[in-house]
């Protein structure tokens, strides 16, 4: 039992003990973000007023009604409640599911200032323990720093009012009241605090400038709890009235464009987890978070985004109405795997799930490279080879499930052409027929080691093709792979970590061989050619790929849901993604990755500051001269 005790509920009884618990009763840190050149980014969290507030500025009605909503035995327990427990489990028993969590108010405070990961179920009931434990050991802080349990529990309450999201890009009770009711706390009404109880557990749903009647409902639930632990009798109960202002003053200015902050909280909790920081250097006041972004190319990459997004949704063919249309951008640095930009959307306010670190979407046939480098490897082939492009006949795949005959380029005779035409044209019927030579354990062995596929199955003409969803800071970080001459290290946001002037955590990237170096070579001599008379020339690579050394690959999917473009000079790696948030449907009908994603990929490495340089790329070998009989600007689809 103690074994069990130890390796289940020991890391996070550890990680309470070990946990400070001023971080509760201070305000959320203002940590200062860094771009890689040393100049403050932005302060973080970017939004809330969460500075302390005196127990006598809150309203007498607030208290009342935080408490009849969300710990009716708040000033009887001691951070953690049996009653409430018992309570819950029987609720829960009763549905057959989680239908109460039996947290209590002090529970809540340290959900919301030692956030932890709850991704599995073994997180969840591990955080959970952690919570009990943590309860406890402010409740004694409390207890110690003030010296009466009364006292104590107020300053809980306080500081738990701090932390609490109200909608609206609203945290905190300071800021809640005013944008609410242009009051301060201490002015609120009974009904007004009611509604502000009511949207703790449902704080967009419950928020009358969303849905009113919600609102009602919510705030009526608390009212009726308060009228039946004795806080208010029937009159009033009658009387508690709200009335939301109906001008919509937007909170205190964000800093930043939102994903950021967002995708740095995420980074350091994995750091947590890690062991590389503990829980109170990621929330201390005084954290100093240095980044490998770089300022100028993220300037670059969010305006050129939103310029190629209005530009298209202007098409009169755009299947969408304006402002639908997402798409992300990713910028790694080749020589660490730092991601010197990162674009998660057109707007964090319309859709906070970031499309470049998040989201997964279709590789299609941005794929293709990483099955050609398998086949030339396990095949010692050479990327001069010849392969055909006939029609395929069925008995080449044997026992392979998969999707009949693809859509094929027209630019391509049938015929035997050699393996770089392949991936310069996106032929599909040569990249499954390099796939029906390259043994499956060869494929998965090197499509494991890049995170593309985390566990590969069985490979089909599908997969083949790119039919899997993957996020485009992994694509990128596969492609700059090939410039890297065959290493593989994970993309990072975060370089170092100071804590009160005290270093706390430095990034060492570790590098990892996973494909050869004349393999890498071979295929950044064919995605050369992707430019300069492939699926990318007609729109600009033709002229971009003669005068510097690039390389690339579009991507399109099947109906045009997903547009790629994913290239790399000798310093960066960019991936360009451009869809609908929801899939699965049409941007433009006869659209590519090339008319699509390859002009913002353009005007990004066009604007690259000097710093960054293009030094010589692979070639292949007796590469024909321009004009060759190679189309230099038909548009091609891949």
């Amino acid at each position: 039992m103690l074994a069990i005790f130890a390796l289940f509920l020991g890391p996070p009884t550890w990680k309470a003990l070990w946990s400070e618990p001023a971080v509760a009763f201070e305000p959320a840190a203002e940590a200062l973000l860094y771009d890689r050149d040393g100049t403050a980014v932005q302060s973080w969290p970017e939004r809330g007023d969460r500075r302390p507030i005196d127990f006598a500025e809150i309203s007498p009605h607030l208290v009342k009604a935080i408490l009849a909503r969300e710990d009716q035995r708040f000033f009887r327990h001691f951070g953690v409640d049996p009653v409430g427990l018992v309570r819950a489990l029987r609720a829960d028993l009763a549905a057959r599911r989680i239908s109460q969590g039996g947290s209590t108010l002090t529970m809540q405070l340290v959900e919301r200032a030692y956030p932890q990961s709850e991704n599995t179920l073994t997180q969840k009931l591990r955080t959970k323990w952690f919570e009990f434990v943590m309860a406890t050991r402010l409740e004694w802080y409390a207890l110690r720093q003030s010296g009466d349990r009364r006292t104590a529990k107020e300053t809980i309450l306080s500081a738990y009012l701090g932390h609490v999201e109200f909608g609206y890009q609203t945290v905190g009770i300071r800021e809640a009241t005013e944008f609410y009711f242009h009051k301060t706390p201490a002015e609120l009404t009974l009904g007004e605090s009611a509604y502000l109880a009511g949207l703790i557990r449902g704080p967009s749903v419950n928020n009358a400038h969303y849905d009113a009647e919600n609102a009602r409902l919510a705030r009526d639930a608390v009212i009726r709890n308060m009228q039946r632990l004795g806080q208010i009798d029937a009159g009033e109960r009658q009387n508690a009235t709200f009335y939301v202002s109906s001008e919509k003053r937007r909170p205190r200015p964000r800093q930043g464009d939102g994903f950021l902050s967002a995708a740095v909280r995420r980074e350091l909790q994995t750091l947590v987890e890690k062991g590389e920081l503990t829980a109170a250097e990621a929330t201390s006041p005084s954290l100093r978070i240095h980044l490998a972004r770089d300022s100028a190319i993220q300037k670059v990459a969010e305006e050129g985004l939103l310029e190629q997004l209005n530009k298209i949704e202007r098409d009169r063919h755009f299947t969408g109405s304006k402002g639908q249309l997402q798409g992300s951008v990713v910028v790694l640095d080749n020589r660490s795997g730092g991601i010197l930009a990162s674009v998660g959307g057109r707007d964090f306010d319309q859709l906070s799930y970031d499309c470049a670190l998040q989201a997964k979407r279709t590789a299609a046939s941005a794929a293709k490279p990483f099955l050609y480098a398998a086949y030339l490897e396990d095949q010692s082939a050479d990327i001069t080879d010849l392969i055909s492009n006939a029609p395929l006949d069925a008995a080449e795949f044997p026992g392979l499930p998969g999707s009949g005959e693809p859509d094929e380029t027209l630019l391509l005779e049938p015929g035997k052409h050699p393996l770089w035409k392949g991936l310069a044209y996106s032929s599909n019927r040569m990249t499954l027929r390099v796939g029906a030579l390259t043994r499956p354990t060869a494929w998965a062995s090197r499509m494991h080691p890049l995170r593309l596929i985390r566990n590969p199955a069985t490979p089909s003409t599908n997969v083949w093709l790119g039919s899997f969803d993957v996020r485009p800071v992994d694509l990128a970080a596969a492609y700059a792979v090939f410039p890297r001459r065959g290493s593989y290290t994970e993309p990072y946001l975060i370089r170092e970590v100071d804590v009160a002037g005290r270093n706390a955590f430095r990034r060492r990237p570790e590098f990892q061989s996973v494909l050869r170096a004349d393999t890498c070579d071979e295929i950044t001599g064919a995605l050369r050619e992707v430019l300069r008379v492939g699926t990318a020339s007609a729109y600009g690579g033709s002229a971009l790929g003669s005068i510097r050394p690039l390389a690339g690959k579009t991507g399109t999917t099947d109906g045009v849901y997903d547009a790629w473009f994913i290239g790399y000079s000798s310093d960066v790696t960019i991936a360009v993604w451009i869809g609908f948030p929801e899939g699965n449907r049409t941007i433009l009908k006869d659209a590519t990755g090339g008319s699509l994603a390859f002009p913002l990929w353009k005007k990004i490495i066009e604007r690259l500051p000097d710093n960054y340089a293009f030094a010589p790329l692979a070639e292949l070998p007796d590469r024909p001269r321009m004009g060759d009989g190679e189309s230099q600007n038909t548009p091609i689809r891949n």
